[in-house]
């Protein structure tokens, strides 16, 4: 007789170490972007585990920085997260 059991919990881990690693690849990826130069201005998006909603912005002037607050609005908006 074989026994088998589905551990839910350390495929949700798992999947969550996974999330964690693409996320480091692409603040990685905007940094060495930053210092090289091929990025002068950006807007980044984040939603915490509460929920709570964050437009990170670093623009060059004042334009800049509502153009790219705007955008992150949109990014925020159109996005289809839900939470439990």
């Amino acid at each position: 007789m074989e026994i088998v059991s589905i551990n839910s919990r350390r495929k949700e881990q798992i999947q969550e170490e996974e999330q964690k690693k693409a996320m480091l690849e692409v603040i990685d990826f905007i940094k060495d972007s930053v210092e090289n130069g091929s990025i002068k201005e950006f807007v980044a998006c984040s939603i915490g585990n509460d929920g709570e909603c964050q437009i990170h912005v670093a623009a060059m002037d004042l334009p800049g920085s509502i153009g790219l607050f705007e955008i992150g609005k949109h990014i925020l908006i159109s996005g289809e997260t839900t939470f439990d």
